[in-house]
């Protein structure tokens, strides 16, 4: 997981794998995930994490079940995802790098799925692989709202380029679809931080630029007074305080639900 893959895995390159997993590293989303997950996890053995990004949540599932398999396509997110479990000396986390149908995975007791975009875009073409493979539960973590919050686009795009953010399905859309299919998944919405740590501002302002392909000196000049302003300072490090909500969904999965 537990990252947006909205534009594929080429767009993850060494130095965004490494920010993403400063800010994983200082979050709660795996400890709130995980919380709300709890009931599904107790006599749980393996999991299967689809789109593990650099392990926000593979390294508690590994802490708390007996094997888990991470599912990456992103080179540079797994070179983090296996720094991380080295890192915690876990050894029982099975690293497969493929996107979800490019590889042969064996049935496990739980299927999850964090943050995933290419999945939540065809949700019924993964339920419909995914489920035979699980042998207790299916598991979904969606952002809640508009996505306006992230990296603070809301803002940033009319005051940078001129346009707004443009608005994201969320939830909702996928409540709705396993409703359809007479999935009444338990569900809970989670609070977490999800801050973005610096070293300075020079950093941040190269953060930004990348993340909003900005080539414009005077582009440069406001994100500069915008990111002064937002910035706080914890020890030694700039942190961007970001606050998120997502949508913890799971349901049990019985032989006879299977198609």
């Amino acid at each position: 997981m537990s990252r947006e893959n909205e534009r594929g895995e080429e767009f993850w390159t060494p130095r965004r794998a490494r920010w993403f997993n400063q800010a994983v590293q200082i979050s709660n989303f795996p400890a709130q995930t995980l919380k709300a997950l709890d009931p599904i996890l107790v006599g749980c053995r393996s999991v299967l994490d689809v789109g593990a990004g650099v392990g926000a949540l593979t390294i508690p599932l590994a802490k708390a079940v007996e094997a888990v398999t991470a599912l990456e396509p992103s080179p540079a997110m797994l070179e983090e995802l296996r720094a991380n479990l080295a890192r915690h000396r876990l050894h029982n986390v099975t690293c497969v790098q493929a996107a979800w149908g490019k590889a042969e995975v064996p049935p496990h007791d739980l299927i999850l799925v964090a943050n995933v975009s290419p999945i939540f875009s065809d949700l019924l073409g993964f339920l419909t692989t995914a489920e035979p493979l699980a042998r207790r539960a299916v598991a979904l973590v969606q952002n809640v709202g508009p996505g306006t919050e992230k990296f603070y686009f809301g803002e940033l795009y009319p005051l940078l380029l001129g346009r707004p953010y443009p608005a994201r399905e969320d939830y909702l859309r996928t409540v709705t679809l396993l409703h359809s299919l007479g999935i009444y998944a338990n569900l809970q919405i989670i609070g977490y931080h999800f801050d973005q740590p610096f070293a300075d501002l020079q950093e941040a302002v190269e953060f930004w630029k990348e993340q909003m392909r900005l080539t414009d000196a005077e582009q440069e000049r406001r994100l500069v007074g915008f990111l002064q302003a937002k910035l706080q300072r914890v020890g030694t490090r700039l942190v961007a305080p970001m606050r998120r909500q997502s949508a913890v969904l799971w349901w049990r999965v019985s032989p006879q639900d299977r198609p």
